[in-house]
């Protein structure tokens, strides 16, 4: 059995007399113990699903399991999942501590409570902040005790919000192999984001935009099944660069990336050169097989 499997789940809003698509016939089949990226721009349905699956919101039709329990039983999935999102609350008068003790308190025995809040406190590096209040911590650190209050009560399975949203660099690193640590002992992590580089980093994915998903897979997988033929150039001037490449013939799309002009284009440009630099040929990345896919285009069947 899968962590997660859904049936056509949908949600809808009405707005005035018309029924609006927020989460429009999802289907996803999520295996246990890995992390799970859910990629998709803000606005595309992603914290509308999380909460669907997390049995807070109801859906306006379709089905689901979530580890192992049906959407029809929301408390049930409740307490058998962690959940933390960007606006989750602590309480900001209360310590690092004290905010797991109460989160413990909810789903656990007393006699288990204690235990549970250590083993957080040490896994997430939390021990020498344990009296410190919350509302003084910083981006990183609540992001950690976020994380901490959702595998408290020891779930299978947790939901993770864009978890490293305003979180600097090195937070996000290390909050990156906090997750990996989970899915190391069994734990099944999903994972929200609009970062490309951080869709990369998940053992399956699915892309969503409108409400809709657009393809499900490994990162590898979904790049390697974008058609077209991609290139980078690193010329003297990128903005001549780029527009030397836009007036190639078969170019399909150019654009600036960090250091350089990238393209695509619907035939190879072997030898090709602009600028008195030479075309490289490179692999699509997740962000090129993205806005293939949201731009109405499909995906090669044959290499998922």
């Amino acid at each position: 059995m899968n962590a997660i499997e859904t049936q056509n789940l949908s949600k809808n809003y009405r707005i005035g007399r018309q029924q609006i698509p927020v989460v429009d016939k999802l289907n996803l089949n999520v295996p246990k113990g890995i992390v799970f990226g859910f990629l998709g721009p803000n606005g595309a349905g992603k914290t509308t699903t999380i909460r669907m699956l997390c049995g807070v919101t109801k859906p306006s039709s379709g089905t689901a399991t979530v580890a192992g329990i049906s959407l029809k039983e929301p408390d049930s999935v409740k307490a058998s999942i962690g959940y933390a999102n960007q606006a989750a609350s602590v309480y900001h008068d209360l310590s690092l501590e004290e905010n797991l003790r109460f989160k413990a308190s909810i789903y656990l025995p007393r006699s288990e409570i204690k235990a549970a809040v250590e083993d957080v406190l040490e896994r997430f590096s939390l021990t020498e902040h344990r009296k410190v209040l919350a509302g003084q911590l910083s981006g990183g650190w609540r992001q950690r005790l976020l994380l901490g209050t959702a595998m408290v009560h020891h779930p299978s399975l947790i939901f993770l919000d864009e978890p490293t949203a305003n979180v600097d660099p090195i937070g996000r690193r290390e909050l990156w192999d906090l997750i990996y640590s989970l899915s190391l002992e069994g734990v099944t992590v999903f994972v929200s984001t609009h970062y490309m580089e951080e869709a990369e980093r998940c053992h399956q994915l699915a892309m969503i935009a409108s409400g809709k998903v657009l393809a499900q897979g490994t990162p590898e997988s979904l790049r390697r099944a974008t058609p077209g033929y991609f290139y980078r150039l690193e010329p003297d001037n990128l903005s001549e660069g780029l527009k030397a490449a836009r007036q190639l013939d078969d170019v399909r799309d150019a654009w600036i990336s960090s250091n350089s002009v990238r393209l695509s284009s619907l035939s190879p440009l072997h030898e090709t050169e602009l600028e008195g630099k030479q075309l490289e040929p490179v692999m699509p990345s997740l962000e090129d097989s993205f806005v293939h896919l949201a731009s109405g285009g499909s995906l090669k069947e044959a290499s998922l």
